[in-house]
């Protein structure tokens, strides 16, 4: 099962008078503060953890540097964000360690490398495989020639669920691409029979599900887990802790894969030391958007190890005692 390569897409309001109002606000608000440069940070739709955990880092940046706005932008995902990022088209962008490694290295869905370094490591992503308490599917093995939702084209889900199912052997199912929003809303409706969610617990999409429905989290065995890893160093094992989410009273065996912040290996280091200096100088106001940014640690910062750190932010770990701003 291969995936098809989707061309990338603006996301842009459908009513020019907004779009005309936001650009004349955006140019008062300009004129206000000259010296601000502006960068966007790619993340992801809004159903998921990237959109509001990127734009949390977003206000934090934007209030704690003098120079620099930042603004968190709806994407498609991992593979749109890297691309993008790639091609200066944002400065920073939040995307999944598979899909980070196989741009840099030029494999996979990236036909040649991309100049791409990693900012700082954000936090693990679990690999959610839903289905519904009433289903017969116990399984991976079980989903062989059903309907299964595999994430949002070109997204890191996408790609995940796709190695997951490449790897186990199960080639033979009905793949539909969904976003997490059209995935819940499918199993509820009956239109699959199940679907993949790749985020941080708790996502608001698989929590919606277990309140509206009683919710089935498909596990994976040891085996599986084993096999999954030598197929793909970045992935490893994790556990959804028993009452994440509502009616799964006990714990389930799960696929990890972090998620870091990259940016274009031209990045000024100035400006990646601050940004990466800035982060985990606030990282507590993360905690207000989600429990995940517990991991966001120096600790964790080279959990990504195929990649290299862009080299501001190596030299904020030389000397983490220096201003946030300094150099700017």
């Amino acid at each position: 099962m291969t995936l098809k390569p989707t061309s990338l897409q603006s996301i842009m309001s459908k009513n020019s008078l907004v779009r005309l109002l936001l650009v004349l606000l955006l140019g008062l608000l300009a004129g206000c503060d000259d010296n601000r440069s502006t960068y966007s940070i790619a993340t992801g739709g809004t159903a998921g953890l990237y959109y509001p955990y990127g734009g949390g880092m977003a206000s934090i940046w934007s209030a704690r540097l003098n120079n620099i706005n930042v603004k968190a932008e709806v994407t498609g995902g991992s593979v749109i964000n890297v691309i993008q990022v790639a091609r200066k088209e944002s400065e920073m962008g939040i995307a999944m360690a598979d899909v980070v490694t196989s741009a840099y290295v030029g494999g996979g869905r990236f036909p040649e490398p991309l100049p791409l370094r990693v900012l700082f490591t954000a936090y693990p992503n679990i690999v959610h495989i839903l289905s519904l308490a009433e289903s017969e599917f116990d399984s991976v093995a079980s989903l062989g020639g059903k309907r299964v939702a595999l994430g949002a084209a070109g997204s890191g889900t996408a790609v995940a669920a796709t190695n997951v199912l490449t790897s186990l052997g199960v080639d033979d199912i009905a793949p539909v691409y969904l976003n997490f929003a059209e995935t819940t809303s499918a199993l509820k409706d009956g239109t699959i029979d199940a679907g993949f969610v790749v985020g941080g617990l708790g996502i608001a999409a698989v929590t919606e599900l277990s309140v509206t429905r009683n919710l089935k989290l498909i596990p994976l065995t040891t085996d599986e887990l084993v096999k999954l890893n030598q197929d793909h160093p970045a992935y490893s094992r994790t556990d959804i802790p028993a009452s994440t989410y509502n009616g799964v009273d006990s714990d389930v065996q799960a696929l990890g894969i972090w998620s870091v912040v990259v940016v274009h290996e031209d990045m000024p280091n100035d400006v990646a030391r601050s940004l990466t200096c800035t982060i985990y100088a606030h990282r507590e106001s993360l905690l207000k958007i989600s429990a995940v940014a517990k991991s966001m640690t120096v600790d964790n910062i080279r959990k990504l190890s195929a990649v290299p750190l862009h080299n501001g932010t190596l030299a904020y770990l030389e000397d983490r005692d220096m201003a946030c701003e300094s150099g700017l």
